[in-house]
C-alpha cells in the first residue's frame, strides 16, 4: 500500500510534517448496497474486501501514530509558548515607562489621590475611595 500520510520532513527540526490528504467522502454504491442488506459479498469481492481490511489496519495504525506524535508536538509547543509568553510579560513589565519615574515623583503624584482629611484619621483601608 502506498504511503497515505503524504509526509514531508521539516528541515529545522527533522519532524515529519503532515500535509492535507484528499480522501473519498462517500462509499461506493456496492458497499452501500451490501451494508443495507444482509447478503454476502460475491466471491470476487471477498478477496478485495479482505485486502482492504488488511491494508487499512496498517494505515489506521500509521495514522494513530502520527496523531499521537502531533499531539505530543502540540503539547510541547504550547509549553514552550507559555515560557516565551512569561519572558515577554516579564520584559514588558520591567521596561514599562512607569518604572523609570523617580519614586519621589510617584509619591507626589499619588499623594494628590488622597484627601487630606484622611491623613488626620486612621483611613479605612476597605474604602475604595481611600488609599491604604
Amino acid at each position: 500500500m502506498a504511503d497515505t500520510t503524504n509526509a514531508k520532513i521539516c528541515t529545522n527540526c527533522a519532524l515529519s510534517l503532515l500535509q492535507p490528504i484528499e480522501a473519498p467522502k462517500t462509499r461506493t454504491d456496492r458497499v452501500e448496497e451490501l451494508l443495507r442488506q444482509n447478503h454476502p459479498p460475491l466471491d470476487v469481492e471477498l478477496s478485495a474486501f479482505r485486502e482492504v481490511a488488511e491494508t487499512t489496519r496498517a494505515a489506521l495504525e500509521a495514522f494513530d501514530l502520527k496523531i499521537s506524535q502531533a499531539r505530543e508536538l502540540l503539547e510541547n509547543l504550547a509549553s514552550v509558548r507559555q515560557y516565551v509568553q512569561l519572558r515577554f510579560d516579564d520584559a514588558k513589565a520591567i521596561l514599562h515607562p512607569m518604572r523609570s519615574l523617580p519614586n519621589e515623583l510617584l509619591v507626589k503624584i499619588f499623594s494628590y489621590c488622597i484627601e487630606t482629611s484622611h491623613h488626620e484619621h486612621a483611613p479605612d483601608t476597605l474604602d475604595p475611595r481611600a488609599a491604604p
